[in-house]
């Protein structure tokens, strides 16, 4: 597509519609009011048209790298003009003092700042630049409102983030703001790579930007009706890992799954459920086959008291306790669990706790399978359940849950 970014419109729809219930998700609360926030600290077009003045006086001293004048410099946002440090789209095929930029696409250049905040920043240092009334990001597995706030006669301004589940693929910040019988549909996005800034653009600036009162309207109806939408919540982490909590019996419940003390049957999905069938000499089992994910229990011979015995997931958007999943860095499931009660040897780290005595937490970045992740815990019936995560070149490939046996 030659447009950089349409407005926000298609994306809101496209997030607004129904989907399959991944098991991560939680019930859906009641619709709750925006919630406030301190509008003096919501950006508008006039910063975001600030940062492109800077763009335009870097330009004036240099030479584009394409050709403005060349029909694939055509877009629908304007003009291209590539540069080292940005790529420019504007009224014109020449860059002039009077070269009206319309939107811009940042993604080289540590210096070119928007509150202090540019290429390789990262999420949170992002975040804290900005106005937030939803920290926990309430709302649906792959949006969640900031903000919205009223600015009068029509006008408004609004915080969102775009998201993979936990992973946070982009911060917008926008605004529609009046200007004689249209408004100004500007917006700003951080594009998120691994937790860090990769690409900062912004569109809505120029005559390019203007749009009727029936756009604004829908754009506005579109994010509102995201707020208090979803129930999914971003996970709590932390670097500081004696801020957090223990791997326990709480996180076997997570999503429409519950590993302690579930039944198969009860399992999400409309599994197929396999057995009771001989699993050794003297013991029988059940297997589970779901979408995303395979379990065992032992049970009797007519199948009778299961016991859950593992759980593996295998489906990428299948996600764990705290919403692991396959893919994470080992890095960020690291900071969502407690971690940093003692030292590491380099190969090595019990994270807390007694090795071998749940709870614990235990690293290996040296193990002949790669990289893993152990978290031991006690069921509710007394027996040791542990979760290992297995990683290669620092990225989940294995997740999985295993009872401790004699």
């Amino acid at each position: 597509m030659k447009r950089i970014m349409g407005i926000l419109l298609a994306v809101m729809l496209t997030l607004s519609l129904g989907g399959f219930a991944l098991a991560s998700d939680a019930a859906t609360p009641a619709a709750t009011p925006a919630p406030p926030v301190d509008l003096s600290g919501a950006p508008g077009s006039a910063e975001i048209a600030a940062l492109a003045e800077q763009l335009k006086t870097l330009a004036l001293g240099a030479a584009p790298l394409n050709d403005p004048a060349g029909e694939d410099a055509r877009y629908e946002d304007g003009i291209l003009m590539r540069y080292e440090f940005a790529s420019l789209y504007c009224d014109r095929t020449e860059m002039t003092a009077e070269t009206e930029i319309q939107a811009f696409s940042i993604q080289a250049g540590r210096d070119l700042l928007m509150r202090g905040t540019g290429i390789d920043s990262s999420t949170e240092e992002v975040l804290a630049q900005y106005p937030n009334g939803n920290p926990e990001m309430n709302g649906t597995r792959n949006a969640a409102i900031l903000y919205l706030a009223d600015d009068g006669e029509g006008s408004f301004r609004y915080g969102m983030i775009v998201r993979d589940g936990q992973r946070l693929r982009q911060i917008i910040y926008g605004s529609a703001e009046k200007e004689g019988e249209q408004y100004r549909l500007a917006r700003l996005t951080y594009h998120l790579q691994s937790g860090m800034v990769s690409e900062i653009q912004a569109t809505g600036l120029g005559a390019a930007g203007l749009a009727d009162a029936s756009l604004r309207n829908e754009l506005y109806q579109e994010i509102r009706s995201l707020i208090g939408e979803g129930g999914y919540r971003r996970v709590p982490t932390s670097a500081t890992g004696t801020d957090l909590t223990a791997f326990g019996p709480e996180d076997l419940h997570f999503g429409a799954f519950n590993l302690d003390g579930g039944l198969p049957e009860e399992l999400p999905g409309n599994p197929d459920i396999f057995g009771p069938e001989a699993w050794d000499e003297n013991s029988w089992a059940i297997r589970v086959a779901g979408d995303g994910y395979e379990a065992v229990y032992t049970c009797e011979a007519d199948g009778s008291h299961p016991q859950l015995l593992s759980f593996d997931i295998t489906g990428e958007d299948l996600e764990g306790p705290r919403a692991v999943r396959l893919g994470d860095a080992l890095y960020e499931d690291m900071n969502r669990f407690r971690h940093g009660e003692n030292e590491t040897d380099g190969v090595t780290e019990l994270l807390y706790g007694e090795a071998g005595k749940a709870p614990y937490g235990m690293a290996d970045y040296a193990g002949d399978d790669g990289m893993s992740l152990t978290y031991a815990t006690l069921m509710s019936d007394g027996r040791e359940i542990q979760m290992k995560m297995g990683y290669e070149g620092a990225m989940m490939t294995s997740l999985y849950l295993m009872v401790v046996t004699e």
